[in-house]
């Protein structure tokens, strides 16, 4: 597939060049600190809007690409669930023991992780609020986008930590941000969602037509997407599902796929791991304007130009039931795919770009067995087996070509699960046997021939491993009630663990914000 050129996001209206805000480092009370090029202030100090719509559209839009991290907001969705580790190996991935208290659930207010997260969503609320604010001025098709990303932020600000600060433009910083209930935020959430949708002004064109560039703007689609997993996620953030919330997530998958999103199939001389290759796929709902460096060099060795910490869990592999891409296309090659790295899951000997076998740095052959993982501490370079994507894009013999700005972040692949689960949850209208059969027809498995609540949380586990958008595997696994479980490498077992802690720093600026149970 020929490499498009990277459009710059623009907005549905002619906004001109749009250039990035550089926002300093947010406060736990939510205090707001913005340049002359944000906010404007009368001389009594009222809100009176922010100077340039345009740059701060391109604020939220950069602000949720930094998502592409591998730490973060990243690291609560994927290290702290049942499908990655980040392994210790000698003096490398040590950090404190940041990785290790997450996959352990060890984490507690001051976890580093933890305080970024509330920091920088909360901190975006705020800046999507002040944008729609009426002194603002946004256009109207300004003003679709920001409620959408204000939807994204609040959403995971309400799935992490269960309560959401709130806090009005004309609030200073001696006013103490009210504490929105779960109820409170949810509404909210819906509500930006709704209006944005229902405003007419998100763009609806569908996947991308080959050889036209992308464009990293949130469309119909992609708030459809994120409602039906705000409805989905209603059943761990309320306590149960209000009615008719897993018909709205039906309604919405039928809908994304009415603008004509449909599953990338395998033809001949294609490969599953296409749907990561740049360009336009017919499955990808939105694509984030970031780096996938971080999902790749992150999990392979040095060797391979990696990073090597990052692990999926050897149970996750194991699920497939075989090691044979025959039985299941996602298992992916291996061997090398190009320049040395495979896509799928790279296990057994690892090879370089000329097929010649690789050892690690003290000559030992670089070896990822099918083995259960024994520590989190204690590694060499070569324990576990190493999930990838995004395939190289570089020329042969480049160190490193995994640098394209493509990061697939919604696709259909996951709105199909998610439909399932919203039909055997009681929801209307869904057939949760084709929608899994779909996905595992697509990759060559064997067709189920009937579909539980069971099967739909196994495929999660194998299609959407490691990539997670604004909810991630922790979402899936708290929803399901698996949460507090144990699984390889993780042995706590606590129910109030299903929300993160409130920051010590935010509690402690802020006394309408109470402690979550358990911390």
């Amino acid at each position: 597939m020929m490499r498009k050129e990277i459009s710059i996001k623009k907005t549905l209206l002619s906004l001109g060049a749009m250039t990035a805000l550089i926002f300093g480092q947010s406060c736990s009370d939510l205090e707001p600190q913005f340049s002359d090029s944000v906010s404007n202030a009368s001389p009594e100090g009222d809100f009176s809007g922010v100077s340039d719509v345009s740059s701060a559209l391109t604020a939220l839009y950069d602000n949720i690409e930094n998502l592409g991290d591998q730490a973060g907001e990243y690291a609560l969705m994927e290290v702290s669930a049942e499908n990655v580790a980040v392994l210790t190996r000698g003096a490398d991935w040590g950090d404190n023991g940041v990785w290790r208290l997450l996959h352990n659930h060890k984490w507690n207010g001051g976890h580093l992780y933890v305080l970024n997260a509330w920091n920088n969503r909360n901190q975006e609320i705020l800046n999507a609020t002040r944008l729609l604010d009426p002194a603002s001025g946004a256009p109207a098709g300004v003003a679709a986008q920001a409620r959408v990303l204000r939807a994204i932020n609040m959403f995971m600000v309400l799935n992490f930590y269960g309560q959401v600060p709130f806090r009005g433009v004309n609030e200073g910083a001696d006013v103490n941000p009210e504490v929105l209930t779960p109820q409170a935020a949810f509404d909210f959430v819906l509500d930006d969602l709704n209006t944005a949708i229902s405003s007419g002004e998100l763009h609806t064109s569908g996947p991308v037509a080959t050889g036209d560039p992308v464009q990293f703007v949130l469309g119909e689609a992609a708030a459809r997407f994120i409602r039906a997993k705000v409805n989905l996620n209603s059943i761990n953030i309320l306590g149960a599902a209000p009615a008719g919330a897993m018909d709205a997530v039906i309604a919405d998958v039928d809908a994304i796929e009415a603008l004509g999103f449909e599953l990338d199939l395998v033809g001949p001389g294609e490969d599953y791991f296409d749907i990561w290759r740049p360009g336009s796929n017919s499955e990808v709902v939105y694509y984030m304007n970031t780096g996938t460096g971080n999902r790749v060099l992150n999990m392979i060795h040095p060797n391979q130009s990696g990073w090597n910490g990052f692990v999926t869990l050897t149970e996750t592999y194991r699920l497939f039931g075989s090691d044979d891409v025959n039985d299941d296309a996602r298992l992916g090659l291996a061997g090398p795919n190009f320049n040395g790295v495979s896509t799928g899951y790279l296990r057994g000997q690892q090879l370089d770009g000329n097929g010649d076998p690789l050892t690690d740095r003290q000559n030992t052959p670089l070896v990822y067995e099918d083995e259960l993982l024994t520590s989190l501490e204690i590694n060499n370079e070569r324990t576990g087996i190493r999930v990838v994507k995004y395939p190289q894009r570089g020329p042969e013999g480049t160190p490193n070509g995994f640098t394209n700005s493509e990061s697939v972040w919604l696709r259909l692949s996951e709105a199909y699960l998610m439909r399932a689960e919203a039909a055997l949850r009681g929801g209307t209208g869904g057939n949760p046997d084709a929608d899994v059969n779909a996905l595992r027809n697509r990759a060559g498995a064997t067709t189920l021939g009937s579909v539980s609540l069971q099967d739909v949380y196994d495929e999660y586990k194998r299609e959407m491993n490691a990539e997670a958008n604004i909810a991630g595997m922790r979402a899936v696994q708290v929803r399901y009630g698996t949460f507090a479980e144990t699984w390889e490498l993780k042995d706590v077992q606590e129910d109030f663990r299903v929300l993160f802690p409130i920051p010590t720093t935010a509690l402690a600026s802020n006394p309408n914000l109470v402690q979550n149970p358990g911390y």
